[in-house]
This record gives C-alpha cells, structure tokens and sequence, in this order.
C-alpha cells in the first residue's frame, strides 16, 4: 500500500471520520475540543493534510460515541 494521504484508503478514512462526527452531532470546533486541539487541525485531518494517527482515531471515535473497533469494521467491511 502506498503511504500517500490521497491514498483511496485513507480519503475512506476520512470519509468514515467525518460521518462519525456528523451523526454524533458534532461540529469541528466541538471535535476540537474533545481532543485537545484546534479547529483547524480537525479541518486538516478531514481535509487529508494530515495523517490520521490511531490513538487520534481512537479519541475521535469516543467523543463520537461511537467504538473505534466497529467503527474500523465499517471500513474494512466496505473495501471489501
């Protein structure tokens, strides 16, 4: 797999990221300060400007609601 933020699989991430975050009701400034970071961070990470790491990916899906392990199966599960 190529290590490229505008890799398919990580554009499905973010996708995936995103729509946690919106059906939990969540706007990026909430995102942020769920997390300890700022806005503009949330926006790069949904943008593809940065990677997403997996102990972010964890946090995120916890202010969501959400298990971060389904939430992974979801994504898995499509790309299959």
């Amino acid at each position: 797999m190529s290590v490229s933020l505008y890799h398919s699989e990580y554009e499905a991430l973010r996708n995936l990221m995103r729509d946690v975050r919106v059906k939990a009701g969540l706007t990026q400034v909430q995102m942020a300060e769920a997390l300890g970071v700022g806005q503009s961070y949330v926006s790069k990470l949904e943008r593809g400007e940065n990677f997403v790491d997996v102990l972010l990916f964890a946090r995120w899906c916890s202010a969501c609601g959400v298990k971060p392990g389904k939430t992974l199966d979801k994504l898995v599960g499509a790309q299959i």
